[in-house]
Protein backbone atom coordinates (compact mmCIF):
# COMPACT_ATOMS: atom_id res chain seq x y z
CA UNK A 1 0.00 0.00 0.00
CA UNK A 2 2.85 2.38 0.79
CA UNK A 3 4.47 1.75 -2.58
CA UNK A 4 1.17 2.27 -4.38
CA UNK A 5 0.61 5.55 -2.61
CA UNK A 6 4.09 6.75 -3.47
CA UNK A 7 3.72 5.84 -7.13
CA UNK A 8 0.34 7.49 -7.10
CA UNK A 9 2.02 10.73 -6.18
CA UNK A 10 4.95 10.15 -8.50
CA UNK A 11 3.16 9.64 -11.81
CA UNK A 12 -0.10 11.53 -11.40
CA UNK A 13 -0.88 14.98 -10.15
CA UNK A 14 -1.64 15.33 -6.45
CA UNK A 15 -4.83 16.95 -5.25
CA UNK A 16 -5.55 18.96 -2.14
CA UNK A 17 -8.19 17.64 0.23
CA UNK A 18 -11.41 19.37 -0.76
CA UNK A 19 -14.64 19.97 1.11
CA UNK A 20 -16.66 21.06 -1.91
CA UNK A 21 -20.31 21.40 -2.77
CA UNK A 22 -21.78 18.81 -5.11
CA UNK A 23 -20.54 20.45 -8.34
CA UNK A 24 -16.95 20.37 -7.18
CA UNK A 25 -17.33 16.80 -5.94
CA UNK A 26 -18.44 15.75 -9.42
CA UNK A 27 -15.43 17.43 -11.02
CA UNK A 28 -13.04 15.94 -8.48
CA UNK A 29 -14.57 12.50 -8.94
CA UNK A 30 -13.82 12.71 -12.65
CA UNK A 31 -10.28 13.70 -11.93
CA UNK A 32 -9.75 10.90 -9.43
CA UNK A 33 -10.94 8.45 -12.08
CA UNK A 34 -8.45 9.81 -14.59
CA UNK A 35 -5.72 9.53 -11.98
CA UNK A 36 -6.51 5.85 -11.43
CA UNK A 37 -6.37 5.35 -15.19
CA UNK A 38 -2.94 6.94 -15.40
CA UNK A 39 -1.62 4.84 -12.53
CA UNK A 40 -2.87 1.65 -14.13
CA UNK A 41 -1.59 2.40 -17.59
CA UNK A 42 1.76 3.81 -16.54
CA UNK A 43 2.65 1.39 -13.78
CA UNK A 44 0.63 -1.68 -14.79
CA UNK A 45 -0.31 -2.33 -11.16
CA UNK A 46 -1.81 -5.78 -10.80
CA UNK A 47 -5.58 -5.74 -10.90
CA UNK A 48 -5.88 -1.97 -11.21
CA UNK A 49 -8.98 -1.05 -13.18
CA UNK A 50 -9.40 2.50 -14.29
CA UNK A 51 -12.73 4.20 -14.50
CA UNK A 52 -12.54 7.53 -16.20
CA UNK A 53 -15.67 9.61 -16.45
CA UNK A 54 -14.70 11.66 -19.28
CA UNK A 55 -14.56 12.36 -22.87
CA UNK A 56 -12.30 14.62 -24.86
CA UNK A 57 -12.84 16.75 -27.97
CA UNK A 58 -10.30 18.98 -29.39
CA UNK A 59 -10.71 21.67 -31.99
CA UNK A 60 -7.24 22.93 -32.69
CA UNK A 61 -5.69 25.14 -35.30
CA UNK A 62 -1.94 25.50 -35.29
CA UNK A 63 0.02 28.71 -35.56
CA UNK A 64 3.80 29.16 -35.64
CA UNK A 65 5.64 29.17 -32.35
CA UNK A 66 9.00 30.88 -32.84
CA UNK A 67 11.85 28.87 -31.37
CA UNK A 68 9.68 26.06 -30.04
CA UNK A 69 6.45 24.10 -30.34
CA UNK A 70 3.44 25.67 -31.99
CA UNK A 71 0.38 26.35 -29.92
CA UNK A 72 -3.07 25.51 -31.20
CA UNK A 73 -4.85 28.72 -32.05
CA UNK A 74 -8.21 29.70 -30.58
CA UNK A 75 -10.02 29.89 -33.89
CA UNK A 76 -9.69 28.86 -37.50
CA UNK A 77 -6.80 30.65 -39.08
CA UNK A 78 -5.56 31.84 -35.71
CA UNK A 79 -1.87 31.94 -34.98
CA UNK A 80 -0.03 31.62 -31.72
CA UNK A 81 1.19 34.82 -30.23
CA UNK A 82 4.96 35.10 -30.20
CA UNK A 83 6.13 35.21 -26.61
CA UNK A 84 8.26 37.92 -25.16
CA UNK A 85 11.90 36.95 -24.87
CA UNK A 86 12.05 34.80 -21.79
CA UNK A 87 15.13 34.91 -19.59
CA UNK A 88 16.70 31.52 -19.79
CA UNK A 89 19.75 29.37 -19.72
CA UNK A 90 20.50 26.78 -22.37
CA UNK A 91 19.31 23.23 -21.97
CA UNK A 92 22.26 21.28 -20.61
CA UNK A 93 22.02 18.37 -23.01
CA UNK A 94 20.94 17.67 -26.58
CA UNK A 95 18.51 14.93 -27.49
CA UNK A 96 18.75 12.41 -30.26
CA UNK A 97 18.22 13.42 -33.92
CA UNK A 98 15.08 15.32 -34.89
CA UNK A 99 11.85 13.41 -35.04
CA UNK A 100 10.90 12.20 -38.47
CA UNK A 101 10.36 9.22 -40.67
CA UNK A 102 13.20 6.75 -40.98
CA UNK A 103 14.13 4.70 -44.04
CA UNK A 104 11.40 2.22 -43.15
CA UNK A 105 8.80 4.99 -42.94
CA UNK A 106 8.31 4.46 -39.22
CA UNK A 107 8.46 7.22 -36.68
CA UNK A 108 11.73 7.52 -34.86
CA UNK A 109 10.06 8.74 -31.68
CA UNK A 110 13.07 10.93 -30.96
CA UNK A 111 13.55 14.66 -31.22
CA UNK A 112 15.91 17.50 -30.52
CA UNK A 113 15.15 19.71 -27.56
CA UNK A 114 15.46 23.35 -28.51
CA UNK A 115 17.92 25.41 -26.50
CA UNK A 116 16.27 28.14 -24.44
CA UNK A 117 16.41 31.62 -25.88
CA UNK A 118 16.29 35.02 -24.26
CA UNK A 119 18.17 37.58 -22.28
CA UNK A 120 20.47 36.96 -19.36
CA UNK A 121 18.69 35.26 -16.48
CA UNK A 122 16.80 37.47 -14.06
CA UNK A 123 16.35 36.59 -10.43
CA UNK A 124 13.13 34.63 -9.94
CA UNK A 125 10.72 36.58 -7.77
CA UNK A 126 7.28 35.44 -8.97
CA UNK A 127 5.56 32.12 -8.36
CA UNK A 128 5.64 29.71 -11.27
CA UNK A 129 2.23 29.62 -12.94
CA UNK A 130 0.63 27.02 -15.16
CA UNK A 131 0.70 29.56 -17.99
CA UNK A 132 4.46 30.04 -17.55
CA UNK A 133 4.93 26.27 -17.52
CA UNK A 134 3.10 26.01 -20.81
CA UNK A 135 5.27 28.63 -22.46
CA UNK A 136 8.52 27.23 -21.06
CA UNK A 137 7.54 23.80 -22.37
CA UNK A 138 6.80 25.27 -25.80
CA UNK A 139 10.15 27.09 -25.82
CA UNK A 140 12.08 23.91 -25.00
CA UNK A 141 10.33 21.59 -27.46
CA UNK A 142 11.55 21.24 -31.05
CA UNK A 143 10.17 23.79 -33.54
CA UNK A 144 7.26 23.02 -35.81
CA UNK A 145 5.00 21.08 -33.47
CA UNK A 146 1.76 21.89 -31.65
CA UNK A 147 0.58 22.17 -28.08
CA UNK A 148 -3.15 22.02 -27.39
CA UNK A 149 -6.01 20.27 -25.60
CA UNK A 150 -4.95 21.59 -22.21
CA UNK A 151 -6.84 19.89 -19.38
CA UNK A 152 -8.37 22.66 -17.18
CA UNK A 153 -9.02 20.28 -14.28
CA UNK A 154 -5.31 19.52 -14.09
CA UNK A 155 -4.81 23.20 -13.33
CA UNK A 156 -7.94 23.98 -11.32
CA UNK A 157 -7.46 21.36 -8.64
CA UNK A 158 -3.67 21.36 -8.46
CA UNK A 159 -3.49 23.85 -5.62
CA UNK A 160 -0.52 22.77 -3.53
CA UNK A 161 1.80 25.71 -2.83
CA UNK A 162 4.94 23.77 -3.79
CA UNK A 163 3.64 21.92 -6.83
CA UNK A 164 2.61 22.93 -10.34
CA UNK A 165 1.10 20.55 -12.90
CA UNK A 166 -0.07 20.76 -16.49
CA UNK A 167 -1.53 18.11 -18.79
CA UNK A 168 -1.91 18.73 -22.51
CA UNK A 169 -1.29 17.21 -25.91
CA UNK A 170 1.88 17.58 -27.95
CA UNK A 171 1.80 16.80 -31.67
CA UNK A 172 5.05 16.71 -33.61
CA UNK A 173 3.30 15.80 -36.85
CA UNK A 174 3.35 12.04 -36.22
CA UNK A 175 0.34 11.86 -33.91
CA UNK A 176 -0.66 13.63 -30.68
CA UNK A 177 0.67 12.51 -27.31
CA UNK A 178 -0.73 13.28 -23.87
CA UNK A 179 2.08 14.88 -21.85
CA UNK A 180 1.97 15.42 -18.08
CA UNK A 181 4.51 17.77 -16.50
CA UNK A 182 5.05 18.46 -12.80
CA UNK A 183 7.42 20.83 -10.99
CA UNK A 184 7.44 20.42 -7.22
CA UNK A 185 9.59 20.78 -4.14
CA UNK A 186 9.76 18.93 -0.85
CA UNK A 187 8.19 15.71 -2.06
CA UNK A 188 9.28 12.75 0.12
CA UNK A 189 11.88 10.51 -1.53
CA UNK A 190 10.34 7.66 -3.49
CA UNK A 191 11.07 4.08 -2.37
CA UNK A 192 10.81 2.90 -5.97
CA UNK A 193 13.97 1.40 -7.38
CA UNK A 194 14.54 -0.46 -10.62
CA UNK A 195 14.63 -3.63 -8.52
CA UNK A 196 11.11 -3.20 -7.10
CA UNK A 197 9.52 -1.32 -10.02
CA UNK A 198 6.46 -3.18 -11.28
CA UNK A 199 5.60 -1.16 -14.36
CA UNK A 200 7.25 -3.23 -17.07
CA UNK A 201 4.63 -5.88 -17.77
CA UNK A 202 2.28 -5.74 -20.78
CA UNK A 203 -1.51 -5.84 -20.61
CA UNK A 204 -1.98 -5.22 -24.31
CA UNK A 205 -0.12 -5.90 -27.53
CA UNK A 206 3.46 -4.65 -27.79
CA UNK A 207 4.09 -3.96 -31.46
CA UNK A 208 7.49 -4.60 -33.03
CA UNK A 209 8.22 -0.86 -33.25
CA UNK A 210 7.61 -0.25 -29.55
CA UNK A 211 10.45 0.29 -27.13
CA UNK A 212 11.19 -2.42 -24.59
CA UNK A 213 10.24 -1.68 -20.97
CA UNK A 214 13.10 -0.35 -18.91
CA UNK A 215 14.01 1.38 -15.69
CA UNK A 216 17.29 3.28 -15.34
CA UNK A 217 18.73 5.69 -12.81
CA UNK A 218 21.56 8.16 -13.28
CA UNK A 219 23.44 10.12 -10.66
CA UNK A 220 24.32 13.58 -11.96
CA UNK A 221 27.60 15.42 -11.23
CA UNK A 222 25.75 18.12 -9.28
CA UNK A 223 24.27 15.56 -6.91
CA UNK A 224 20.91 15.32 -8.66
CA UNK A 225 19.32 12.05 -9.68
CA UNK A 226 17.49 11.04 -12.85
CA UNK A 227 15.06 8.15 -13.12
CA UNK A 228 13.93 7.02 -16.55
CA UNK A 229 11.18 4.53 -17.38
CA UNK A 230 9.56 2.92 -20.40
CA UNK A 231 6.40 1.21 -19.19
CA UNK A 232 4.61 -1.90 -20.28
CA UNK A 233 1.59 -1.53 -22.52
CA UNK A 234 -1.96 -0.83 -21.43
CA UNK A 235 -4.88 -2.96 -22.61
CA UNK A 236 -5.05 -1.01 -25.88
CA UNK A 237 -1.29 -0.96 -26.48
CA UNK A 238 -0.54 2.45 -24.99
CA UNK A 239 2.71 2.91 -23.07
CA UNK A 240 4.71 5.79 -21.55
CA UNK A 241 8.16 7.26 -21.40
CA UNK A 242 8.78 8.89 -18.02
CA UNK A 243 11.70 10.96 -16.76
CA UNK A 244 11.99 12.18 -13.18
CA UNK A 245 14.74 14.60 -12.07
CA UNK A 246 15.38 15.29 -8.39
CA UNK A 247 17.78 18.16 -7.78
CA UNK A 248 19.98 18.48 -4.67
CA UNK A 249 17.72 21.27 -3.34
CA UNK A 250 14.69 18.95 -3.38
CA UNK A 251 13.08 20.32 -6.54
CA UNK A 252 11.58 17.61 -8.73
CA UNK A 253 10.84 17.98 -12.45
CA UNK A 254 8.84 15.11 -13.89
CA UNK A 255 7.46 14.41 -17.35
CA UNK A 256 5.28 11.58 -18.65
CA UNK A 257 4.64 11.21 -22.40
CA UNK A 258 2.52 8.55 -24.08
CA UNK A 259 2.27 7.00 -27.53
CA UNK A 260 -1.36 8.08 -27.52
CA UNK A 261 -3.95 10.28 -25.86
CA UNK A 262 -6.37 10.17 -22.97
CA UNK A 263 -9.65 10.84 -24.74
CA UNK A 264 -11.79 12.39 -22.03
CA UNK A 265 -14.96 14.21 -23.02
CA UNK A 266 -15.54 12.77 -26.51
CA UNK A 267 -18.61 10.74 -25.64
CA UNK A 268 -17.34 7.62 -27.36
CA UNK A 269 -17.84 4.28 -25.68
CA UNK A 270 -15.07 2.06 -24.45
CA UNK A 271 -11.79 2.81 -22.74
CA UNK A 272 -11.01 6.52 -23.35
CA UNK A 273 -7.52 5.97 -24.75
CA UNK A 274 -6.36 6.23 -28.36
CA UNK A 275 -2.99 4.92 -29.52
CA UNK A 276 -1.86 7.47 -32.10
CA UNK A 277 1.76 6.53 -32.86
CA UNK A 278 4.37 3.81 -32.50
CA UNK A 279 6.42 5.64 -29.85
CA UNK A 280 6.04 8.69 -27.63
CA UNK A 281 7.59 11.86 -29.09
CA UNK A 282 11.10 13.07 -28.33
CA UNK A 283 12.42 9.85 -26.79
CA UNK A 284 13.98 9.42 -23.36
CA UNK A 285 17.05 11.46 -24.32
CA UNK A 286 14.85 14.35 -25.38
CA UNK A 287 12.82 14.36 -22.17
CA UNK A 288 15.99 13.91 -20.14
CA UNK A 289 17.40 17.08 -21.68
CA UNK A 290 14.14 18.94 -21.20
CA UNK A 291 13.74 18.24 -17.47
CA UNK A 292 17.32 19.36 -16.83
CA UNK A 293 16.66 22.87 -18.10
CA UNK A 294 17.35 25.37 -15.29
CA UNK A 295 14.20 27.23 -16.33
CA UNK A 296 12.09 24.82 -14.28
CA UNK A 297 11.87 26.64 -10.97
CA UNK A 298 9.04 27.41 -8.56
CA UNK A 299 10.23 31.03 -8.57
CA UNK A 300 10.64 32.63 -11.99
CA UNK A 301 11.13 36.17 -13.33
CA UNK A 302 7.98 38.26 -13.53
CA UNK A 303 8.58 38.64 -17.28
CA UNK A 304 8.13 34.87 -17.68
CA UNK A 305 4.80 35.00 -15.84
CA UNK A 306 3.63 37.92 -17.97
CA UNK A 307 4.58 36.41 -21.32
CA UNK A 308 3.24 33.03 -20.21
CA UNK A 309 -0.17 34.56 -19.55
CA UNK A 310 -0.34 35.85 -23.13
CA UNK A 311 0.95 32.60 -24.62
CA UNK A 312 -1.45 30.37 -22.69
CA UNK A 313 -4.45 32.14 -24.23
CA UNK A 314 -3.41 30.69 -27.59
CA UNK A 315 -3.47 27.07 -26.36
CA UNK A 316 -6.79 25.29 -26.91
CA UNK A 317 -8.47 23.60 -23.95
CA UNK A 318 -10.84 20.74 -23.41
CA UNK A 319 -14.45 21.95 -23.28
CA UNK A 320 -16.20 22.03 -19.94
CA UNK A 321 -18.19 18.79 -19.48
CA UNK A 322 -21.97 19.09 -19.30
CA UNK A 323 -22.17 17.73 -15.76
CA UNK A 324 -19.49 20.01 -14.26
CA UNK A 325 -19.87 23.52 -12.97
CA UNK A 326 -18.59 26.11 -15.49
CA UNK A 327 -16.64 27.70 -12.63
CA UNK A 328 -14.61 24.50 -12.29
CA UNK A 329 -13.39 24.93 -15.87
CA UNK A 330 -12.29 28.56 -15.48
CA UNK A 331 -8.56 28.71 -14.84
CA UNK A 332 -7.59 32.26 -15.88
Amino acid sequence: MGLENDLNGMFAESVHELSPPIGEMVAEGKRAGRKRLRIRRTLQAAGAAAVVAAVLTAVAVAGPRPGGARADGPAAGGTALPSAASPAADVPATASPATGKGPSGEESGAGTVSPSKGAAAEQGTADLTWQAMTEILADLLPPGARLGNLNPHGVKFNTKPDERYIELEYDDGHGPSTVMLTVSKGRPPSPVTCENWQGGSDEGTRKPGYEKPLCETEQLPDGGRLRMFVTGTDVVGLYDEMVDLTRPDGTTVQVVAANGTLDQYTGRKGLPITVTRERPPLGLDGWKALVQSPRWQLKVPQSVVDSGRAFARTVTRFPCPDDARPADCKID
